[in-house]
C-alpha cells in the first residue's frame, strides 16, 4: 500500500488508526466512547492540524504574532461587556465557569 499511495493518503489512514486506537483506550480507561461519526470528525481535525503544521515547516513559514498588545477597553455607552473564564479538574468531570457582566 505505501509504495503506491501518496503521503497525504497514508497520513489520513494513520490519523484514522490513531483516532480509533485513542477512542478504544478512552473507553477502556475512562469509560468514555465516541460515536463513529465523532471519531471521523476528530480524524479530520487531527489530519488537518498535522498537515497544516507540516506544510508550514516544509515552506519555512513561521506564523507571525500580532505585535500590538491586547488591552482591555471600557465598553461603550449602551453596551454590556461579558468576560468569561473556565477551569477543568482533570479526571474528576468537574468544570467551573465564571462570568462577569459590566456596563461601565
Amino acid at each position: 500500500m505505501c509504495r503506491n499511495e501518496d503521503s497525504a493518503i497514508i497520513g489520513r489512514v494513520a490519523s484514522l488508526f490513531w483516532c480509533i486506537w485513542h477512542n478504544q483506550n478512552d473507553k477502556t480507561w475512562n469509560d468514555n466512547i465516541q460515536s463513529p461519526s465523532q471519531v471521523g470528525n476528530t480524524t479530520f481535525i487531527v489530519w488537518n492540524k498535522w498537515f497544516t503544521v507540516h506544510q508550514l515547516q516544509r515552506h519555512n513559514v513561521v506564523p507571525v504574532e500580532d505585535p500590538r498588545p491586547v488591552r482591555w477597553e471600557k465598553s461603550g455607552a449602551g453596551w454590556i461587556k461579558c468576560n468569561v473564564d473556565a477551569a477543568f479538574v482533570v479526571g474528576s468531570g468537574v468544570t467551573f465557569v465564571g462570568l462577569c457582566f459590566r456596563d461601565t
